[in-house]
Formats: C-alpha cells, structure tokens, sequence
C-alpha cells in the first residue's frame, strides 16, 4: 500500500446515530490513498447534473400549469423524489400536497412561498419545508431555479435556526462532537 488516508465510514446520514455504539456506529479505516482517487470497476458512478445548463432564459416551469415546462424530476426512489424548477413569476394555481413534505431550496435567485400559514422568502442559499397538507403557491423574483425534495416520511427539523447555535453543533473535538447529536427521536428544540 503506498500513501495511506482516513475513510469516515458512517451509515444513514453522517451524523444522526453513528456516534453511539450501537450497528450503525461511524468507523474509520485506513485506505490506499491512490486507489480512492484513481477509482476502480463496478459500483455506482457518480454523474453530473448541470442546472445551470437545462434552464435556460426560454425555460420557465409552472407557469399556467398547463403549456410550457414541468418541473424536471433528478432523481427518486420509493421514499423521495428531488426535482428542480424555476417558476420565474407567480405560479398559475397554488398547490397541496398530501402525501409528502417538500424541502424547498433556492439554488439561485429567490421567490415568495405564500401558503395558508403565512409567507416565506427564500433567496439563493435558504431552504424551508412545506408540510404536508399546506396549500401554497410560488412567486418566482424574476430568474431562479428551485429544488424540491418530496418526503413521504414527515420531515423533523435537527438544527437550530440562529446560525451560530447551527455552527456549534457542527463543532467537533477529537473525533467527537462538542454537543450530543440530535436524533429523529429527540429533536432539536429551539
């Protein structure tokens, strides 16, 4: 073996279960630095999506919801669907969606969620959730692109909103967190 590195190896998610003891627990190993990054046969490849590509000026999805672009799905399986869009202007209807939460990130620019609970601008970087079963309708701020990911599994907020209360959970010493993790069955609390 030439040069040698650290794998983080960890299980569903990098940081919810896999700092106990129990199966899931994070590992590390130490790897041929060159085989990583030299790559090797079989295994899923990794592959490039550009955005910025597909959505051109003359693309604009949900419009008047019935000419033009729907919003392009990326990828999916039985549990998500993540799917990306950029209604420019007001969408043609408002929307409610039953069987999932939808994250939704601004990749660029920024737009108006009005729902029935009140609305929320997010410019390029911010991210909210839609719960299921609220009505809401975008309002793209001119050019943008949105992601969605529908959860049919309820969303639970782990992180604080304050950024430096986020950042300290972040925070790790020796290989540990300086705050205990979250988990799914003890949330943060705000």
């Amino acid at each position: 073996m030439a040069k040698t590195t650290k794998e983080f190896v960890t299980y569903w998610g990098p940081s919810i279960a896999d700092w106990g003891n129990g199966p899931d627990k994070r590992f590390v190993i130490e790897r041929d630095e060159e085989l990583l990054k030299n790559g090797t046969d079989g295994g899923r490849k990794m592959e490039k999506i550009s955005l910025n590509d597909i959505f051109t000026e003359d693309v604009v999805t949900g419009v008047d919801m019935q000419n033009g672009f729907l919003p392009l799905v990326l990828f999916a399986n039985e549990d998500l669907i993540i799917e990306v869009a950029n209604c420019d202007c007001e969408q043609g209807g408002w929307h409610r969606n039953m069987g999932a939460d939808e994250w939704a990130f601004q990749y660029k620019g920024s737009r108006t969620i009005r729902s029935e609970t009140g609305p929320v601008t997010i410019n390029e970087g911010e991210m909210t959730v839609i719960p299921r079963g609220v009505a809401h309708q975008n309002v793209g701020h001119g050019p943008n692109i949105e992601i969605t990911i529908y959860s049919k599994k309820p969303l639970v907020r782990l992180c604080p909103t304050e950024p430096e209360r986020a950042r300290e959970r972040m925070r790790i010493k020796d290989g540990k967190p300086l705050v205990p993790p979250v988990t799914l069955d003890q949330p943060f609390d705000e």
